[in-house]
């Protein structure tokens, strides 16, 4: 049972990472080719990541309570997992504010 912890906390990185990276990657392909399409895909993507990542921050910790053991992991899991959140509000008003 201890490898379902271990693979929701690795599934919990690989996920704010990847978050991370294609929010990034959108928020600067607009900056550079200020292409319209990109608003709406990014739109698209956040409401998609949102939905992705408030589920895995539940399966985490729905984790640290049944496996106290690796309930640290978990937690800082949970914190990399939330790290996301001001990135995001920032790139929104970034793109908000260029585009008005």
């Amino acid at each position: 049972m201890k490898n379902t912890a271990l693979l929701t906390i690795k599934i919990g990185k690989k996920t704010a990472v990847t978050s991370f990276i294609a929010g990034t990657a959108l928020f600067l392909s607009f900056c550079l080719f200020r292409a319209e399409f990109l608003i709406s895909f990014g739109l698209i993507y956040l409401s998609i990541a949102i939905i992705v990542n408030l589920f895995v921050i539940h399966a985490l910790i729905v984790s640290s309570f049944i496996y106290t053991s690796n309930r640290a992991s978990s937690i800082s899991t949970i914190l990399l997992q939330l790290v996301n959140i001001p990135i995001a509000i920032m790139y929104f008003l970034i793109v908000t504010t260029i585009i008005l």
